[in-house]
């Protein structure tokens, strides 16, 4: 019998090898993985199509550039703070002395807002093959920061457009791409809604002498695509 063992031995260790890659090949690996890291600090740059209200008094679009800090609160769960620039401009626009409007120019407009978010991760605290949809809504303020230009020099007061500070209300829908532990890569669409005021001398003249219904004040949709690469930690 002690002459048959090292030939057993030897059968049982090339039985052992054969058998241990089949049960490595029946391992699946999952499409989902936890997101361990609890803040974001990025940046993001975008387009703003041009939505100018009603009267067309408003800002412009143009590029859009911000920043961003993301907080993970718990499951899906995560607050976030944005600012931005939109640098455009806004027609300068007058009521005409009989009818219908008169337009003067145009001025440059810095347009900035400052919000904080809810955030609610469509696959909670995880990816899908590196993926993470995502939903979000807020509310913060917009200002134009450009001040007077040279076209509204010579227009009285009642005339004149001002634009905020005004409340912006945001909702948004994205993904965020995680190809590595520390960089988060986003696509991100977001409506930003701010007030549009309009001058004391357009709700003077009213709407038969404008041509079109004067609303007192307008809240105009702004869209924001954007995309944006924020580092993890």
């Amino acid at each position: 019998m002690s002459h048959r063992l090292p030939f057993v031995a030897g059968a049982s260790l090339l039985l052992l090898l054969l058998i241990a890659p089949q049960g490595e090949a029946q391992t699946i690996p999952s499409p989902y993985e936890f997101i361990d890291e609890r803040q974001e600090y990025g940046l993001v740059v975008g387009m703003a199509p041009s939505q100018r209200g009603q009267l067309d008094l408003g800002p412009g679009g143009g590029t859009v550039f911000g920043a961003r800090f993301g907080l993970h609160i718990s499951g899906p769960l995560g607050l976030e703070a944005n600012a931005f620039f939109l640098p455009t401009d806004r027609m300068v626009r007058v009521p005409g002395e009989e009818s219908g409007i008169e337009d003067l120019g145009t001025a440059d407009a810095l347009i900035a807002g400052i919000d904080a978010r809810i955030r609610f991760s469509l696959t909670g605290n995880r990816t899908w093959n590196s993926l993470a949809p995502y939903l979000t809504a807020g509310g913060g303020v917009a200002f134009d920061f450009a001040g007077r230009s040279e076209v509204e020099a010579e227009i009285p007061e009642s005339v004149r457009f001002s634009f905020g500070p005004s409340f912006l209300g945001v909702l948004g829908t994205g993904v965020r791409w995680l190809p590595t532990d520390r960089v988060t890569v986003r696509g991100e669409i977001a409506v930003n809604y701010w007030k549009n005021g309009t001058p004391e001398a357009f709700l003077q003249r009213g709407e038969e002498a404008i041509g079109q219904p004067v609303p007192e004040q307008e809240w105009t949709p702004v869209r924001m695509l954007t995309i944006g690469l924020s580092y993890r930690r």
